[in-house]
């Protein structure tokens, strides 16, 4: 536990590290209805750290998987590197998953057991994007690249002690009213320790609806397909409502989001059945950008 939380603190404190201290000039010239939608859009122009604290109820055939529940905090920064002078980027976006709690079955024992505070999985997506507007408020946004897995996780019941690897895009539209979209990506094994095949398609669709002020509806629910899977257990499946409010304190942008997702196909054996999201994100400077 002592070597799990040294290792969680330190990665948190190189994320606020990477992301430095202060907030971009572009998010100041930004109304907040404006910075709202443009963090809204994954091929923006705003460097941010995501701080998610995540609860999730489960389901399934294992015994008392209806009692199960777990705890995690993820941290993500958006890195955007501008790329010429049409509005195009490269963005990296790295995943940082601490699961508090993760409910594990043992399948000696017959029964279910909480895993320790622990590192998970850091996962990862490096695009070129961009987004192009028709007018001052319809246009839409565009990204392509690649999406990854690193098996950094301290305990192996929480990772896949596998390289992963694979494509991904995204596209949506930007209205005047807000903007929607959704984002594909594949990832295979291509190296660790754990040579088992795998293939698993990921589809987040994303929407926010402006309300003004700084309010919006908005929502991310992330869909999974597993190839190797039976087809009972194949595809997670959520629909998501959530609510944002993005507002400054003091000279810096933040936004606060809370959602809800219920999954309407979760794998039979094992698998989510609610989520609760709370997340908060600042804008911050993006101080590795001045050094390309």
């Amino acid at each position: 536990m002592k070597h799990s939380n040294t290792l969680i603190a330190s990665m948190a404190i190189i994320l606020f590290l990477i992301v430095g201290s202060g907030v971009a000039s572009a998010a100041e010239e930004k109304s907040v209805d404006e910075v709202a939608k443009e963090l809204s859009n994954p091929a923006g122009s705003l460097a941010s750290l995501n701080t998610n604290i995540q609860y999730t109820e489960y389901t399934g055939d294992l015994p008392r998987s209806d009692d199960q529940e777990s705890w995690a905090l993820t941290l993500q920064p958006t890195l955007p590197f501008p790329v010429g002078d049409k509005g195009r980027r490269i963005i990296f976006r790295p995943l940082v998953p601490v699961p508090i709690n993760q409910p594990v079955f043992n399948p000696e024992k017959g029964k279910f057991e909480d895993a320790d505070v622990n590192l998970g999985d850091i996962t990862y997506d490096l695009v070129y994007a961009g987004t192009h507007m028709k007018s001052k408020t319809n246009g839409f946004l565009w990204g392509a690249g690649a999406a990854g897995t690193l098996p950094t996780a301290t305990n192996g019941d929480l990772g896949g002690n596998q390289w992963r690897l694979g494509p991904e895009g995204f596209g949506g539209i930007i209205r005047k009213w807000g903007l929607v979209g959704a984002l594909v990506s594949h990832q295979w094994n291509v190296g660790g320790s754990n040579d088992t095949y795998y293939s698993t398609t990921t589809s987040q669709y994303f929407y926010a609806i402006g309300l003004g002020n700084g309010w919006q509806l908005a929502s991310s629910p992330v869909i999974s397909y597993d190839w190797q899977a039976d087809k009972d257990e194949a595809w997670t499946v959520p629909v998501g409502f959530g609510v944002a409010k993005t507002t400054r304190i003091g000279n810096m942008p933040w936004k606060f989001q809370f959602q809800v997702q219920k999954y309407v196909v979760t794998p039979d054996t094992f698998g989510p059945d609610w989520l609760v999201k709370f997340t908060i994100t600042p804008v911050v400077k993006n101080v590795l950008a001045s050094l390309f």
